[in-house]
């Protein structure tokens, strides 16, 4: 569904990515993980045109540069790591604001959108909160909020980057079942690699760079791999049909 070819990109002197090349399958989560400034949220940023490119990033053979805003909004959500300005709007009307791709020019949201929010809130188990004030949540309350805001967008290809920082670990179990379970394609940067094992159909190893390996999930992340890749020694057993990785 999404295509990465030779994505090179530096700043300063310094290269950030290397002739990155890769795709990433319909209908499959995929966790982008590696270690800290080895490129992973760079290379996201071009995938959800954060940063602009040309002849890079492909999504469904069409490069993304030429695709119209509101198409682009249509097609693809994203959830950046740093999060936008939110004024102090009601968690309700927050997660409404997801649907705005869809709007029709000054038309306030419809019955439709307010009842797919709805679900979205339901997905992200912030409904209970749906009449309280941006200003007055936590941390990981606010990320829950911007992952229903994301998920009520529908999108056919969903970008998150770092989507559990800040969740507690019920929270965080529960984002990574609700994105295993989406219609559609989602690519995710991730830190927690046993979440990337437990959960994700692929994932793309990057090194100063550079695309170490990538694969189903399954066959790529071995401790040897790892080990190479983040420079500690890796533990991968099993426990009642699930794969865990300790270092």
């Amino acid at each position: 569904m999404l295509t990465v070819k030779n994505l090179t990109y530096g700043i300063e002197g310094r290269e950030i990515l290397a002739q990155v090349q890769t795709h990433f399958r319909k209908g499959r989560m995929t966790a982008i993980v590696g270690p800290n400034g080895s490129g992973k949220s760079t290379l996201l940023s071009f995938l959800s045109r954060d940063k602009p490119s040309r002849g890079n990033v492909f999504l469904e053979g069409r490069d993304v540069a030429d695709i119209e805003a509101g198409e682009y909004a249509r097609l693809v959500a994203v959830l950046p790591q740093q999060r936008e300005t939110i004024a102090d709007f009601f968690v309700k009307d927050v997660v409404v604001m997801g649907r705005f791709p869809y709007k029709e020019g000054f038309r306030d949201y419809t019955e439709e959108d307010r009842r797919i929010a709805a679900e979205a809130m339901e997905q992200a188990g912030v409904s209970s909160m749906a009449d309280r004030r941006i200003s007055h949540m936590s941390g990981g309350e606010i990320q829950r909020v911007m992952i229903a805001k994301t998920l009520a967008q529908r999108s056919e290809l969903v970008l998150l980057d770092e989507p559990t920082n800040h969740l507690d670990v019920k929270y965080k179990l529960a984002l990574m079942k609700t994105l295993q379970d989406y219609r559609g394609t989602v690519v995710m940067v991730l830190h927690d690699l046993s979440l990337a094992v437990a959960y994700c159909d692929d994932v793309v190893v990057m090194k100063k760079g550079r695309i170490a390996e990538q694969g189903p999930t399954g066959e790529i992340l071995r401790p040897d791999l790892l080990e190479e890749v983040f420079g500690v020694p890796f533990v991968r057993y099993e426990h009642e049909g699930r794969v865990y990785l300790n270092y």
